[in-house]
């Protein structure tokens, strides 16, 4: 799976833009190519795309479920009080009025609760009578963006609060999961490792500093960066140093570099030049960068999994074949300690259920076993990647060196 053209194959990078070019000039000579480099390492996902692949993605995790977890009730994430009890007091499971992307959100539900039956999605399950009267066995929360996972996990703790609800998990009899368009690796590790939820399920992972395509020496100068030039010391690197690089067209997360959000900053040329307006992306810079994704360099990647032969193999193969690149690239980054469908799709640039269906095919192809490892056929595979290929020339071509037969020929 490759990104669609977008772009950054025309040519046009965030830098490039005259709001780019604009935010530059706060910085320093020694400073601009550091923050050119954190500016044009951003993913912008149009209102289009963002719309139709949590709808496919989140009519893939229903279609999947077990006969035991049907019905699902679909919940749109939204912030609650740290200590509120869902179905007590004011508060309930329906997004407010005055919400941003949930209300978005909200109406990807609706749209997907009326392309399902009854016995698969249980339609506007607003109430505990409701849940218990259809029977719900698995509460669906979707989201669009886990940056922290700090409002999926409070979302999730204020319906285990209800001590009907933590009854009915306790007896099995409902599951909580989460669907995510979109997560940071640090978020989804700490989803993964959360009691409150069944199960994750997450279209893109990454898209931020950890997985960025950057040299250990540059992360960090780009670390230096945001916290010299951010407008105060917290947040610096997006709430709670999640270090993202997403952008919507629907919503500025707050886990981008403040850098790039900030309206006042530290500018030794006097009032700072924003990139964004107060978390907003201007219509006209988002038709520019229409799902702009950073250009993925795969020979960088296979050399940071101590992969130099095969990188340099792949520079030379002329792959007709994309699939077979995604299959040895997934045994590279295997053999150098990822597994997970996640990990693999924020080092290969591409969705979870992408990473996982060509692991699916690895596994098929006997090249991995059931645990995720190297079989003896799958390092063949791998060491026969890293031989160079033969140079074929069509012509023939003379030598100047003598000739000596290694066997005389007997007269007769």
């Amino acid at each position: 799976m490759t990104h669609p053209p977008g772009p950054e194959r025309q040519g046009r990078r965030p830098s490039q833009t005259s709001q780019g070019v604009a935010w530059l000039s706060n910085f320093r000579p020694g400073d601009a190519p550091t923050a050119q480099q954190l500016i044009d390492s951003l993913h912008f996902f149009s209102s289009t795309k963002f719309r139709q692949g949590l709808t496919e993605h989140l009519h893939a995790v229903i279609t999947h479920a077990t006969p035991a977890q049907r019905p699902a009730a679909l919940y749109s994430v939204h912030s609650s009080d740290a200590s509120g009890t869902m179905f007590t007091g004011c508060l309930e499971p329906l997004v407010p009025s005055t919400g941003g992307s949930e209300l978005i959100v909200q109406n990807i539900i609706r749209a997907t609760e009326r392309a399902f039956d009854n016995t698969v999605v249980s339609r506007q399950t607003s109430s505990l009578e409701l849940l218990k009267d259809r029977r719900v066995r698995r509460l669906v929360f979707v989201s669009d963006y886990a940056g922290s996972g700090d409002e999926a996990l409070k979302y999730a703790r204020t319906w285990l609060r209800n001590p009907t609800i933590r009854s009915w998990r306790s007896l099995k009899l409902v599951q909580l999961h989460l669907v995510l368009f979109a997560a940071s690796t640090t978020a989804l590790k700490r989803l993964d490792a959360s009691p409150y939820y069944d199960g994750v399920h997450v279209l893109h992972c990454g898209m931020d500093f950890p997985s960025a395509d950057w040299e250990p020496a540059e992360r960090n100068r780009i670390r230096l960066l945001c916290n010299t030039y951010a407008h105060s010391v917290g947040g610096a690197r997006g709430w709670s140093d999640s270090e993202g690089l997403v952008v919507f067209e629907h919503t500025i997360p707050n886990n981008l570099p403040m850098v790039v959000h900030q309206t006042k900053g530290r500018s030794p040329y006097g009032k700072w030049v924003p990139f964004f307006r107060h978390r907003t992306a201007p219509q006209e810079l988002m038709q520019s960068l229409a799902d702009y994704r950073p250009e993925f360099d795969r020979q960088s990647r296979l050399r940071a999994v101590r992969q130099p032969r095969l990188a340099a193999a792949s520079q030379l193969h002329k792959m007709d074949r994309p699939e077979l690149a995604r299959i040895i690239d997934i045994l590279a980054h295997i053999a150098g300690g990822r597994r997970s469908p996640a990990q693999l799709a924020a080092v290969l640039g591409i969705s979870v259920p992408a990473a996982r269906e060509i692991t699916l095919r690895a596994w098929r192809l006997g090249l991995l076993d059931e645990q995720t490892r190297l079989t003896d056929a799958g390092w063949q595979e791998l060491r026969s990647a890293k031989a160079r290929p033969r140079r074929v020339v069509g012509v023939l071509q003379g030598s100047t060196e003598p000739y000596y037969p290694r066997r005389l020929k007997g007269s007769r």
